[in-house]
């Protein structure tokens, strides 16, 4: 019986905790940046990798800032650009966040809609500090494009 009563308090935790994070509607909230290491995601180098045809990942916003910082929530466009031989696969779409590419996904497809062309995501809360977003879609002969995605928020 304790184990069943313990299992309940969990679940209660977890739907609370999962109550108010919709509540607030944070991409990733202030505990989720210091967890997953967004900071030291922002500072690491970008992955090397092997040049070939493969889709492409325009980030058109948000743009390029003077002093380089954001205020939340701010607008992210994303547009995708296929090869000429295979279209994208807008199932492979994914959002990685941080060091450890804690996978967002779900979160920003809460928000807005992901389409072969792209998306618009109008008010992304993050919570201030430096962050890394890893965008990664693969074609239809499953090329994957990576682009990523640094900002620091005031």
């Amino acid at each position: 019986m304790k184990n069943f009563k313990h299992l309940g308090w969990v679940l209660t935790l977890a739907l609370t905790s999962v109550s108010a994070w919709s509540q607030e509607l944070w991409l990733v909230n202030p505990k989720e940046a210091v967890e997953f290491q967004g900071e030291a995601g922002y500072a690491a180098q970008p992955a090397l990798r092997a040049r070939s045809v493969m889709p492409l990942i325009d980030i058109l916003q948000p743009e390029a800032m003077p002093d380089g910082k954001l205020k939340a929530p701010f607008p992210i466009t994303v547009a995708f650009r296929a090869q000429n031989d295979a279209q994208i696969d807008v199932a492979s779409f994914k959002v990685l966040y941080g060091a450890l590419k804690f996978d967002i996904t779900a979160r920003l497809t809460q928000f807005t809609q992901v389409s072969a062309e792209g998306f618009k995501l109008d008010k992304a809360n993050i919570p201030k500090g430096k962050h890394r977003l890893t965008l990664q879609i693969q074609d239809a002969k499953q090329r994957m494009a990576e682009r990523e995605l640094r900002i620091e928020v005031e």
